[in-house]
């Protein structure tokens, strides 16, 4: 009897334990399944991972400037989870675009038309990642570029500047010769040359994009030669010429401010700024990505998609002879109906 009652009991324990070890299995089956389970995994997957290359520093009040401005957009408006590398050598880009795929980023942007052979060599590696180049031609599965049509804004500058110079003589400098840069300072001279034929247009390239002190030595040279009105769309160099042009103001010299509010630091100087809203640019494709419908191709980008924006400087604005304002309303209407065809060049 006892020898039955022990073996009951020991029945009874390995029935409990064995309930147990089953409903212990069946809970985390169920938790993995479930609610819960779903829920977790859900907040891992729609983590939105958005990274950045710039060419320079954050800091360089432009080009850079602009697109961590877009970059912060997208924190702010989508939540999405940001990161960001200023590139310093060409190595570097491969190394970006590699590192940000193998993190399971959604999107990087590769903020340079220079970008792109990386873009191609890296992008077939991740799928999943989508790269996005700030220009060029590229277009993969999992690659494209946008296209700002920045030479819009800047071919009004040319308007303004033609109208307004004293001398007859304006001026283009343009970091290097690459299309991003070549085709604001070809719409600008298109611009002065479309307002006024008899308008000198003297454009040179720096070969440089970081040097300022080259950029202050090249505006200054050309303000010597008779330059009153610049157009500059050189990187972190630019600041190089807005300096000349300040040092210069007694005479009347002027330019314009490329992808930053440059008027509200130099007012005396800047007529207007040529703004790129890169936040609204990003967040179209973003939007389009997180969404499923993003498909491969160029995006263009301009006034009317309220990404290329011109702005008045309104401490100078009341200065600026009617004539120059009538000028500028005259050719942005043409532009907007298409009268105006912009010749970039090859792009």
């Amino acid at each position: 009897m006892k020898r039955f009652r022990e073996v009951w009991l020991a029945l009874v324990l390995c029935t409990a334990i064995i309930m147990l070890s089953v409903s212990g299995c069946g809970g985390n089956s169920s938790n993995a399944t479930g609610d819960k389970g779903k829920t977790s995994a859900s907040q891992v997957n729609t983590t939105f991972k958005v990274g950045l290359l710039v060419p320079n520093t954050i800091n360089d009040g432009g080009w850079s400037t602009s697109g961590y401005e877009g970059l912060k957009q997208l924190e702010k408006d989508m939540g999405a989870e940001i990161s960001y590398m200023e590139v310093k050598s060409p190595s570097d880009v491969v190394e970006g675009f590699t590192d940000y795929g193998n993190k399971g980023y959604n999107i990087v942007f590769g903020h340079s038309y220079d970008y792109q052979d990386a873009a191609k060599r890296v992008a077939p590696q991740f799928p999943k990642t989508i790269y996005i180049t700030s220009g060029g031609t590229t277009v993969m599965d999992n690659v494209s570029p946008i296209y700002f049509q920045m030479e819009q804004a800047v071919y009004l500058m040319g308007v303004v500047a033609a109208t307004w110079t004293k001398t007859g003589k304006v001026g283009a400098i343009g970091s290097v010769n690459m299309p991003a840069i070549t085709k604001t300072l070809k719409a600008f001279a298109q611009g002065a040359k479309d307002t006024n034929p008899s308008v000198e247009v003297v454009t040179t390239y720096l070969g440089t994009q970081t040097d300022v002190g080259k950029a202050r030595e090249a505006a200054l040279a050309m303000i010597n030669s008779g330059v009153d009105f610049f157009w500059v769309s050189a990187n972190a160099a630019g600041q190089g010429v807005y300096e000349a042009v300040e040092q210069s103001k007694a005479k009347g010299i002027k330019t314009f401010g490329a992808y930053s509010r440059f008027s509200q630091k130099y007012p005396d100087t800047v007529v207007a700024d040529a703004l790129l809203d890169m936040g609204n640019a990003f967040e179209l494709v973003a939007k389009q990505v997180k969404d499923g419908t993003w498909k491969p191709g160029t995006l263009n980008v301009g006034v009317k998609e309220g990404v290329v924006k011109f702005f008045w400087n309104e401490k100078m604005y009341s200065n600026i002879p009617q004539n120059v304002k009538d000028a500028y309303e005259k050719a942005k209407k043409d532009l907007m109906d298409g009268k105006i065809k912009i010749d970039i060049g090859a792009y």
